[in-house]
């Protein structure tokens, strides 16, 4: 008896639950759309039992983007012109008026508004026409509703997800570890890849297999099947030669090929070379709550405003339509990278329970000797970003509201007293840039972003300008202004990629949201390992590619500090993802610049040997390396040729 008035209490409270359910049920059509495609879809609502009383609506957010995302995202909404992308209208069944609005920061939720009674069981559709986005996966197709105009906007406790399928393939990855040991079996994986950098998972066929290890045991072809969808993992894979060697997958016409190089060698070496993204963003960090709205209904698609501010409100401020668990997946097993980082913006919406979340992702992915993950926020007041790293559960995202400068940050930072990079992230080259002026937390200030997708933030793409805060002893926001303060410095290189593809490179034009990876020597692959490394400085920086870098003077690896009794020897060895066109070494000395060693390889591989001139007292050295152009021929202003740096080489000789 007790338990069947259990069971009733139940039904009565469900039956409760839905006579008060503003929405009986919700659909779009279609659910599965292709990856950058043109469509017409219509998220249809049922009234539910108490219907909708005039000055009631729903409301839905569409996934946007602003300034170099937004040809990746949804085309924007609006109401202005019906042959324009983005434009919506809406209707009901019984034929009442329903007006339309578009609002929120990112001009992403249209707003259907109720001016007639709504009853129970009718009908409202909302069309929306416009080009989808080009990120391939599932997202919340998320929704509000209200009664009537005094209410707020609820939120239902689940929603439909809508379906986006990658596009064809077109370009092939070969990856495995930079660092292979002679007879050693190893895992070579063989990624297909559509336009946008998404996994191919319709592809199927067979392509050949080359290696420049002709001794080499690797099968001749790699087949894709239905099930591998779009990725093959070819286990027991050997090389038999010593020396920098590869494997490519032979395009069949319509497939590009990527290819990266290992070095080879009897035993394994003191330092591996690892490959990671430490910076990037998703809704994780803000629980995917979406519907960020202002007062206003400003356009943010600017900067320098208040209100493009408010974009940071956490997360990757695209709306949150990403998983932290899906871009760590993809930093892993797409772009096979040896370790990364989620960095959410550091403001109210990262609360202690986002953060905790945050922390769990990270640590279900991290694996010894496989994938090595962090904890990290990234602190945005004004011009002077920083990236801030932690190696253990302890330390806690730090808002910028209340603090005005980067001193400030470094005092709070060491009162956590837990082990921390603060890692400058340059974002705008003005003139009034002042990310190096100032002498505070030195001590964990150690490496700071070469190179990120605000490189080539607001040129044409896939135009990029490499070099925008390397070059420049007088430009207050380069490394070579803060190298020549005396700030020692070493370097990486990071997407800041906001929208689930880490580690994504622009390996064709419609990757636009691509950025660099950091290099890491370490003497393996754990958070111990990494984080001293990354502290030591063995670390260099590549706008995207995995370029292989060894820079040495008299033994002492990049990033170090020494005294010598004589000139150094300085000695390199590069592979590239593609012809070396220009490989430098470049020495400040006496707060001048000079390239001290240049030679033009045209080809991949490339070592060098060389003692450099004699210069008394400190001097500097730091390796830079250019491949040739991968868009040779095109019309835009900078280069779109792949380049890497060391960091810097320290070096003490006496007068």
């Amino acid at each position: 008896m007790h338990t069947r008035l259990i069971l009733a209490a139940l039904c009565t409270a469900v039956a409760l639950s839905r006579a008060h359910a503003q929405v009986a049920s919700f659909s779009t059509k279609p659910s599965v759309v292709d990856a950058g495609g043109y469509y017409t879809i219509h998220y249809t609502f049922t009234a539910g039992a108490r219907g909708f009383a005039p000055g009631g609506g729903v409301r839905i957010e569409i996934p946007v983007a602003y300034a170099e995302t937004e040809a990746l995202l949804w085309s924007a909404p609006q109401t202005v012109s019906a042959t324009t992308p983005g434009y919506v209208t809406a209707s009901a069944s019984n034929k009442a008026r329903v007006s339309v609005q578009i609002a929120g920061l990112l001009r992403g939720i249209i707003e259907a508004n109720f001016e007639d009674t709504i009853p129970a069981g009718t009908t409202v559709s909302i069309r929306y026409q416009g080009q989808v986005q080009g990120i391939a996966g599932e997202i919340d197709a998320r929704y509000q509703s209200r009664a009537n105009a005094r209410q707020p906007w609820a939120t239902p406790a689940r929603v439909p997800r809508l379906t986006v399928r990658p596009a064809r393939a077109e370009l092939v990855t070969v990856s495995y570890p930079s660092n292979i040991v002679r007879n050693a079996p190893f895992a070579l994986t063989v990624v297909a890849l559509d336009r946008y950098g998404n996994v191919a998972t319709d592809f199927t066929g067979t392509l050949p297999l080359q290696s420049t290890d002709t001794a080499a045991a690797i099968p001749r072809s790699v087949t894709f099947r239905a099930a591998d969808r779009g990725r093959v993992v070819i286990p027991n894979t050997i090389f038999r030669t010593r020396g920098f060697q590869k494997v490519t997958a032979t395009g069949n016409g319509t497939i590009a090929t990527a290819f990266k190089y290992a070095m080879v060698g009897d035993s394994a070496p003191a330092l591996l070379h690892l490959f990671g993204d430490t910076h990037f963003h998703s809704g994780t960090g803000a629980q995917s709550q979406g519907f960020f709205t202002n007062a206003t209904g400003t356009d943010v698609n600017t900067t320098g405003t208040s209100n493009f501010k408010a974009l940071n409100l956490a997360g990757d401020h695209r709306a949150n339509f990403t998983r932290a668990a899906d871009a760590y997946t993809y930093a892993r097993d797409v772009m096979h990278l040896d370790f990364a980082s989620t960095t959410e913006h550091s403001a109210p919406i990262l609360t202690p329970s986002a953060w905790g979340g945050s922390q769990d992702v990270s640590d279900a992915f991290n694996v010894p000797g496989r994938f090595t993950t962090f904890y990290g926020f990234e602190w945005t007041p004004d011009l002077n970003h920083y990236i801030v790293l932690y190696k253990s559960r302890a330390g806690q995202p730090i808002g910028h509201d209340s603090l005005p400068d980067f001193p400030s940050l470094a005092r709070a930072l060491e009162v956590q007293g837990v082990p921390v990079l603060a890692i400058p992230h340059v974002s705008w080259p003005f003139s009034d840039h002042n990310i190096w002026q100032d002498t505070a937390g030195r001590a964990f200030r150690r490496i700071g972003e070469m190179y990120s997708l605000w490189n080539s933030r607001h040129l044409v793409q896939p135009d990029d300008d490499p070099q925008l805060f390397e070059l420049g002893a007088t430009n207050r926001w380069s490394y070579q202004y803060a190298w020549t303060r005396g700030l020692r410095l070493g370097v990486i290189a990071a997407s800041d990629n906001h929208l689930g593809h880490p580690g994504a490179n622009n390996s064709s034009i419609y990757v636009r949201h691509s950025g660099g990876l950091a290099g890491v020597l370490a003497r393996s692959n754990d958070r111990e390992q990494v984080w001293q490394s990354m502290t030591g400085r063995a670390t260099y920086a590549t706008t995207g590619t995995q370029i292989y870098i060894d820079f040495e003077s008299d033994g002492h690896v990049m990033g170090s500090e020494y005294q010598s009794a004589a000139p150094p020897r300085l000695t390199g060895r590069i592979a590239g993802t593609n012809r070396l066109a220009l490989v430098e070494v470049v020495r400040l000395a006496a707060g001048r610049y000079e390239t001290v060693f240049s030679e033009r390889p045209n080809q991949e591989t490339f070592t060098f040997d060389f003692v450099a001139g004699s210069v008394g007292g400190p001097a500097m050295y730091y390796l830079r390396v250019r491949q040739v152009e991968e868009y040779p021929g095109r019309l835009y202003s900078h280069s779109t040729a792949e380049m890497a740096w060391s960091s810097p080489i320290w070096v003490d000789v006496p007068r």
